[in-house]
């Protein structure tokens, strides 16, 4: 390797070049190659150790010319020189420098020892060649010029080896390199210098610096570098930064260097200082100022001149990096500062030497302007000038502009004026702004036609300078600033401005419009302006608005031209903008922004208009009569009369042409309107305010007059109309009020609810006025709407009685209940909440007043509400959706929200209850409207009392508030108990007002769903016992049927008051008592059952029939099952609440408070059991078979049945409760009654069509999963077979016999999961992760291994089952079950941990995973995945694939096999061996 290494230096370039080549070849990655240098390091060093030893003499053992040998050993040492420092640059330098290997970034694995081994072995050779001084003392300059690499390399990698011993010497050697004159040398000698001068500035002191340094280094410059000036000039200001103070002594030192840099040789000192200015000033400081950070510098500068290729210029990069390095703006500012410094001393001393820069600076901007990409230099030399600006001109100089920037501009003007960049353009402006109008043009135009004339060329004749002032700014600047369609068209008019002299600034305003509009100073009569001069005023106006304020802004406290808005009125812009404005159609948009620029302005914040008073009247009016004339032809009627109000207002007169585009007019006003609120003066303010009224009434009657319109569009339109008048005209808050206040005032037709004489019969427009106000509250906030009408306002039933008119508001918006495109439940109250719970004590007496007009509201007419159910917490918002009366419902809804969201608590319900027991009696007689709403308000009021303990069965009261509704409680139930029973009653009596408030009184808790119903209170032993004696009562009249009396109100609180009874008193029920409630449970829920089962009969007719036209069948379908009638719904759904609080009670275990259960015998009880949930099973079948046969039809009709059920979500969830709890021979049963049925579909059919609903109800879907998955339908949901359906009785005959069969028979899967097993997976791997078809497969799947599972294991049944999933179902389903799993190859190591530790969908699946392999059920998994997301999904997922693993070992590992992809393989035997595989086993070892 040493010889290897070696000939990678050898000066011939064919031999270097086949040694990498081969190195490279060898080791072609640089990770190789650098653990070979690593490797073969000592090998290496030694073998270079041995050529170092080498002389000519004994370097060839032939007889050799001794030239040759001499030229052979220079070779040798200078290569092997070089191969020493490069390889301590990459055995010692940091990863980032090593030459060659820079990319890197790893430490190789020997790399510590090796360097090492390099430290200790060139410690040796410095100490063996005495530092390699005698090698500098060579002859030949490739050895010297290898010595100084070495020498640098020594530095840079082992400072450590230079001390106080061998500092001397080796800085006598290296500090006094200066007698070097081979320029071949000098790039690797100023390396070694500079990096030397850095590390040990201590060095210098060591030496005697004049004899040692100083004089070798004068002599070298004297000699002008020998030859090297493009190396050695860069570095010679590294050189003069890196010499310690000490050694430079002053001023004398610098007058030494330049003498010797620039030796005379008896040149005259005139010539020096030239010189000096040239190389210096021009040549280093401003090209450094001129290049500084720009991406483009070097080539700028440089442009024309060749390199000298003979010379190898090592420092070269460097001197580009340098100029290339982007400094900070202060570096700028510091070194312009510095430069202008350095002018002003030449100028001082003598102006002539301003030439050379100003030749320089002249011929740098020209050629820059003439390259179109070269704008970054252009932009310094503007810099440049306002650093000149900063420290020269600023205080009074003057030379800048007669000896630098108007000679360079003189010459520069003409590329300037041909040029269409805005950047040259600027260059000419911002001189303008530094020196002045005047100034500048006679430095450019006037002192510079010949260049250097005298400069007082006038003399001081003020009026020849004037005259050639302005006859330049007219015939030069005008014309070529004010020419359209250029780029630089901005810039140019902002130099035109700049030009503007406060002497004569009024004459070159004129003179510009004038130029613009194409008149000249005669006044002759204008027209139109075209297109392009509107275009170039609306420009010009919007710079000389600009231009006013910057003269504003300006600290000079004396008066300037152009400050105020007359300054820049003129006749010809007046008349041509009333000309535009009387203008017809067609309007362009130039005229449109040049009208909106002399009004106010295109920008916000800086309005000012170019026009007289008069002037801004005659356009106003303009504008107002095309804003009439298309008001006038309005289809509307309330806008027509809108327009004859303005009319006789405004007094002015309105003519109609039909032949103008109308329409158009009216655009082209609107958009001039934009300019117009900034303009108007405090006078037309005022009137613009005082016809806010106006626009009230206008508002209203859009919304209330109109009803041909959408009901969305015309509140949208006048909430934005709304929105743009508070903007334009409100000053303040106060104003914003009172325009709130005149909207939301009190008129003919709003309000509606809050009045004196409520009638049901709404007004027209109400709703949408509401709806109104609904998107002002969403738009700026209920705080600024409810603000803005608290005013005193007359209460709908005593008008000497006053309100907030904010609680009025907002009663009467509850009231309103729904409008188009929101509601009370899902818009205003949120708000109305959140903004309560922002105030601390406001809000009480707003929520106070609110709750006072709706109770009294609901006092005055709430007889009229429709009766209510048994309570329920929280409140179902169907239940509070039926109640007619607004001010009930809208009350009901009030207290619901503020209880729920802890807005009021214990304290004001304990009020209200109390409150309403006053209003209860009215001396001795019954308040009947009191007593008709009380049900409602008591079920509200109560939760907060008890809706947050756990209610137990003689729980005393712990408060006075829950004493005083315990006695409330037992007066009402003494009450009742004095009225006849139910069953006796007759239409006209009170006692149905009476039971439902008992009734009201205890609720159910339904957090949880229909399964998880309790009672919601704990009551005393007193009320239970009243309780129990009031359901007696009714038990012994009826005489154990409830069918004595059939009136529909008796039977529904009779089944209401049994739902109560079974909840709070069930422990005191006898046999009787359970006979009678069981009894008439089971009939309500038949007569249910009954009508599902004609809709069933009635659909499966239907379709029997062909039908073409879908639209008719949909129809027809919706006759069917519409329910005309919800009273058997209605009672059948509190028979199931009694039935399911029944089932409940079976389950508890057995204590004294179940002896009372004890009383019926246990086949009694089960046989009466299974009756009712057989009921309960045929409503199930019933819904299901419907919805098979449509679905059998098309889809569409199928959605309208599913649709139906929606409606009485409540219901269906309470029939999916009871036979999610019902027993197997109920099933049993059902399913043989529904197959001697003999419908086109049977009871399989039916819950597969509810288990893959597309209007999906929860947990009815489970329960027909359930069903499906559990005997004895399993055995007959998955496989279709002909002989086993066809006989339904037979099936279980035939059980045994039906695993004999041929193992060759084929299986057939039921149609309805058949298609998603073989085919779907396909399809769904593309779905989305919620899709609805992806949560059918799945559940497809789920109920095809958990028949597998059931089979025996040895059975011929599940061997055919096996082998048909291997041969027809796609392993594609295991895919889709991983994209459920997260599969990231990090999570391995993770699974092994707790899974609170996991993300959730992996956590969720690891977990079912291990269950559903343990148990070998996914019941589960199914139980929880709806409603459907994402983590219950990936439960499922986990469990299909567990258990598959327990059924299907082999089927999963053929796709297992298939898989490609390292990763997923990598993470999916993971998971199986973590999640699966232990509980697997398990399984296997207790067999």
């Amino acid at each position: 390797m040493g010889p290897w290494w070696f000939a990678q230096f050898d000066p011939v370039s064919e031999v270097s070049h086949a040694a990498k080549r081969s190195l490279q070849a060898a080791f072609p990655a640089q990770e190789k190659r650098l653990d070979a240098l690593i490797l073969c390091a000592t090998e290496i060093f030694m073998y270079l150790e041995e050529n170092l030893k080498l002389t000519p003499q004994n370097l060839s053992d032939k007889a050799t010319a001794l030239d040759e040998l001499e030229e052979m050993y220079q070779q040798v040492i200078s290569s092997t020189l070089l191969a020493l420092a490069t390889l301590l640059d990459v055995l010692i330098c940091p990863q980032q420098e090593r030459p060659g290997f820079e990319n890197i970034t790893t430490e190789p694995k020997h790399a510590s020892k090796a360097r090492v081994a390099a430290v200790s072995f060139t410690e040796k050779l410095l100490t063996d060649h005495k530092y390699f001084l005698d090698f500098l003392k060579s002859q030949r300059s490739t050895i010297r010029s290898a010595t100084y690499s070495v020498l640098k390399s020594l530095i840079k990698n082992m400072p450590q080896a230079i001390n106080e011993g061998n500092l001397k010497t080796l800085a006598g050697a290296i500090l006094g390199a200066f007698n070097e004159k081979d320029p071949i040398c000098h790039p690797s000698m100023w390396d070694v210098i500079l990096l030397f001068s850095r590390r040990f500035p201590d060095g210098w002191n060591s030496l005697n610096i004049q004899k040692s340094i100083l004089n070798p280094f004068w002599n070298f410059l004297r000699n002008g570098c020998f030859g090297s000036q493009q190396v050695s000039y860069p570095a010679l200001v590294l050189f003069l930064d890196y010499m310690p103070p000490k050694a430079i002594g002053g001023d004398k030192f610098f007058l030494e260097f330049f003498k010797n840099l620039y030796n005379d040789g008896g040149e005259s000192i005139s010539h020096f200082q030239v010189t000096l200015v040239d190389n210096v000033l021009v040549k280093l400081l401003w090209q450094d100022f001129l290049t500084t950070g720009s991406s483009k510098s070097y080539g700028i500068i440089n442009s024309g001149k060749a390199a000298d290729s003979s010379e190898e210029n090592v420092s070269h990069n460097k001197k580009v990096d340098m100029l290339n390095t982007k400094y900070p703006m202060p570096y700028l500012q510091e070194l312009g500062k510095c430069f202008v410094e350095i002018l002003l001393g030449i100028y001082k001393l003598d102006s002539n030497l301003l030439s050379v820069f100003t030749v320089k600076l002249e011929d740098n901007c020209k050629s820059n302007l003439q390259q179109a990409g070269n704008m970054e230099i252009v932009e310094r030399i503007t810099f440049f000038m306002a650093l000149l600006e900063q420290h020269a001109v600023m205080k009074g100089a003057t030379w800048p502009l007669v000896y630098i920037v108007g000679p360079m501009l003189a010459k520069s003007f003409s590329i300037i004026r041909s040029s269409d960049s805005p950047d040259t353009v600027r260059l000419l402006s911002v001189a303008v702004s530094i020196f002045g109008p005047q100034k500048m043009v006679q430095e450019v135009f006037i002192q510079n036609r010949g260049r250097y004339s005298s400069q007082n060329s006038y003399d001081g004749d003020k009026v020849l300078e004037a005259e050639d002032f302005m006859q330049i700014f007219k015939n030069i600047f005008v014309p070529w600033c004010l020419q359209a369609n250029s780029c630089s068209m901005n810039a140019r008019l902002d130099l035109l401005l700049a030009l503007l002299d406060d002497e004569y600034f009024s004459e070159q305003w004129a003179f510009i419009v004038n130029y613009v509009i194409g008149q000249s100073y005669s006044g002759c009569q204008l027209g139109l302006l075209d297109s392009n001069q509107a275009a170039m005023l609306a420009m010009l106006l919007e710079k000389a608005r600009d231009e006013s304020m910057k003269r504003k802004g300006r600290d000079d406290s004396t008066y300037r031209p152009g400050t105020n808005a007359e300054d820049w009125h003129h006749a010809f812009l007046e008349s041509s903008a009333i000309a535009v404005s009387r203008s017809l159609p067609p309007f362009s948009t130039s005229h449109v922004q040049f009208m909106c620029s002399i009004l106010g302005g295109l920008t916000e914040g800086r309005s000012m208009s170019f026009l007289s008073r008069n002037a801004l009247i005659l356009i106003y009016e303009e504008i107002f009569r095309k804003l009439v004339s298309f008001i006038q032809v309005s289809s509307f009627f309330w806008v027509r009369n809108a327009a004859s109000m303005l009319n006789n207002d405004a007094k002015i007169f309105v003519e109609f042409d039909s032949s103008l585009n109308i329409v158009e007019m009216a655009q082209f006003a609107l958009e001039i309107l934009d300019a117009l609120d900034d303009s108007l003066d405090d006078e037309s303010v005022s009137k613009t305010k005082a016809r806010l009224t106006l626009g009230e009434y206008s508002m209203k009657s859009a919304i209330f007059v109109q009803d041909k319109l959408v009901n969305d569009q015309i509140t949208s339109l006048c909430c934005t109309w709304v929105l743009e008048v508070i903007e334009c005209v409100c000053v303040d808050e106060n104003d914003e009020q009172n325009l709130l206040r005149e909207l939301l005032s009190k008129g003919e037709m709003w309000p509606v609810f809050v009045v004196p004489n409520f009638s049901l019969t709404k007004g027209s427009g109400h709703q949408k006025f509401v709806a109104l106000i609904d998107k002002l509250i969403l738009k700026i906030g209920i705080d600024r709407v409810i603000a803005g009408c608290a005013m005193p306002n007359p209460s709908m039933l005593e008008g000497s009685h006053e309100v907030a008119s904010s609680a009025w508001l907002a009663a009467e918006i509850l009231c309103t209940w729904r409008w188009p495109g929101n509601s009370a439940v899902s818009s205003f109250l949120p708000l109305l909440n959140a903004y309560a719970k922002r105030l601390n004590s406001p809000q009480e007496s707003l929520l106070d007043n609110i709750r006072n007009i709706l109770l009294d509201g609901s006092l005055v007419y709430g007889g009229n509400s429709t009766k209510n159910s048994v309570s329920m917490w929280p409140v179902p918002a169907d239940e509070v959706e039926g109640i007619e009366e607004p001010f009930l419902r809208a009350l009901v809804s009030f207290l619901s929200t503020l209880f729920k969201e802890n807005i009021w608590g214990i304290e004001e319900a304990s009020y209200l209850i109390e409150l309403l027991v006053n209003k209860l009696f009215l001396g001795e007689a019954v308040n009947t409207n009191c007593l008709k709403i009380l049900p409602w308000l008591i079920s509200v009021l109560l939760e907060p009392l008890y809706g947050y303990g756990e209610p137990g069965s003689g729980v005393q009261p712990c408060s006075l508030e829950e004493k005083f509704v315990q006695n409330t409680m037992i007066d009402w139930l003494e009450k009742a108990l004095r009225l006849p029973p139910l069953l006796t009653w007759k239409t006209g009596e009170d006692m149905e007002d009476w039971l439902q408030l008992v009734i009201a009184c205890y609720p159910f808790s339904a957090i949880g769903g229909p399964q998880a119903l309790k009672p919601a209170r704990s009551i005393s032993p007193d009320e239970r016992k009243l309780l129990y004696e009031l359901f007696q009562k009714q038990r012994h009249v009826a005489g154990g049927s409830a069918m004595v009396n059939q009136l529909p109100v008796v039977q529904m609180l009779l089944s209401k008051l049994m739902v109560v009874s079974v909840g709070y008193c069930w422990n005191e029920f006898s046999e009787e008592d359970w006979d009678f409630l069981l009894s008439n449970l089971r009939c309500w829920i038949q007569s249910a059952a009954v009508m599902m089962e004609d809709v069933a009969e009635n659909v499966n007719g239907l379709v029997d029939i062909s039908f073409h036209n879908l639209d008719e069948t949909c129809k027809k379908i919706e006759k069917i099952i519409l329910i005309s009638d919800p009273f058997p719904v209605k009672i059948s759904e509190n028979a199931l609440l009694s039935f399911s609080l029944f089932l409940k009670l079976c389950k508890l275990p057995q204590t004294e408070e179940r002896d009372s259960l004890n009383t019926l015998k246990t086949e009694q009880l089960d046989s009466v059991k299974d009756r009712v949930l057989e009921g309960i099973l045929r409503l199930l079948f019933c819904t299901g078979i419907s919805e098979a046969i449509a679905n059998a039809c098309c889809k569409e009709v199928a959605s309208v049945i599913a649709s139906s059920r929606v409606e009485y979500t409540y219901f269906w969830e309470l029939v999916a409760s009871g036979v999610i709890n019902s027993s197997s021979q109920a099933r049993d049963r059902a399913v043989k009654s529904v197959e001697f049925w003999g419908l086109s579909k049977g009871s399989i059919s039916s819950l597969y069509a509810i288990l893959f609903t597309s209007k999906p109800i929860p947990l009815l879907q489970y329960a027909a999963y359930f069903v499906l998955s559990n005997e004895p339908v399993l055995s007959l949901a998955v496989v279709e077979d002909n002989a086993c359906n066809s006989d339904i009785y037979a099936a279980s005959d035939q059980e045994s016999s039906r695993f004999d069969m041929s193992v060759e028979e084929k299986v057939h899967l039921r149609e309805e999961i058949s298609c998603m097993v073989e085919r779907a997976p396909y399809e769904i791997l593309e779905m989305d992760l919620l899709a609805h078809q992806r949560v059918n497969l799945f559940l497809a799947w789920s109920l095809l291994i958990s028949h597998l599972q059931s089979l025996p294991s040895s059975s011929s049944e599940r061997e055919r089952l096996i082998q048909y999933i291997q041969d027809s179902a796609t392993p594609v389903i295991l895919d889709c079950l991983f994209q459920h799993i997260p599969v990231e190859i990090s999570m391995i190591q993770s699974l092994k941990k707790k899974d609170a530790e996991l993300s959730g969908g992996l956590s969720k699946a690891a977990s079912a995973a291990t269950r559903a392999t343990t148990t070998g059920s996914l019941l589960f998994s199914v139980e929880s995945l709806w409603p459907v997301e994402l983590e219950k999904i990936s439960s499922l997922a986990g469990a299909i694939y567990g258990l598959m693993l327990h059924v299907l070992p082999a089927y999963v590992r053929g796709w297992f096999s298939d898989l490609r992809d390292r990763n997923t393989s990598a993470f999916i035997e993971s998971f199986t061996r973590t999640c699966c595989s232990p509980p697997l086993i398990a399984n296997e070892l207790s067999q």
